[in-house]
């Protein structure tokens, strides 16, 4: 059933719209580059050196999304998108995400992570894991609350259930999900 549009529906649209554009020159300046047709709307916040970003064409990062950048990269591919809330941290190492690829909302990807080392039988002692790369290949799928740790690779055409905590590579063309992340399905 199709819905007439009134302009108290249209004119929020056009007010997003304005001021993505108005925003634009900022993020031109700010990032290591921005594609054509990209967008990266208000309230996204990048801490460190945000020439570490490099979006291709297309490419839309949702409202409230942070980024934290410290020596590692970020290069992001063209049409896709990054969903609402979803934190992104480089802080060593390198975050690739391929073409079209889909992140939904409150997703989390790190390219390093904590452990603890045993001493002896009472004593453990944290360190700070080397940081590793994140790979996110094209045609990805990642539901919203999954979260990515270090050194992970997801392949071609792989779905990330909702939640899953992705702590292992992910073949491609196969769904995962659960706490830690297990194929259960292949797709054709």
């Amino acid at each position: 059933m199709l819905t007439s549009l009134t302009f108290l529906d249209i004119l929020p649209k056009i007010k997003e719209r304005l001021l993505d554009y108005l925003f634009m020159p900022y993020w031109k300046i700010r990032l290591g580059r921005i594609g054509k047709n990209s967008r990266i709307k208000r309230g996204v916040k990048i801490i460190g050196n945000a020439h570490r970003i490099k979006i291709g064409n297309n490419f839309k990062i949702w409202h409230r999304c942070f980024i934290s950048i410290g020596d590692g990269f970020i290069t992001i591919g063209n049409d896709g998108h990054i969903g609402v809330d979803t934190y992104i941290n480089a802080s060593g190492g390198k975050i690739t995400i391929g073409d079209n690829v889909q992140i939904g909302s409150k997703v989390q990807i790190y390219s390093y992570s904590f452990g603890i080392e045993k001493i002896n039988d009472k004593t453990y002692k944290p360190y700070f894991c080397k940081p590793d790369d994140v790979i996110i290949y094209d045609n990805v799928v990642i539901s919203s609350g999954a979260i990515i740790l270090s050194g992970i690779t997801i392949n071609e055409g792989a779905i990330i259930g909702a939640g899953a905590v992705v702590t292992k590579d992910i073949p491609a063309y196969t769904v995962a999900v659960g706490v830690p992340a297990k194929v259960i399905k292949k797709l054709n």
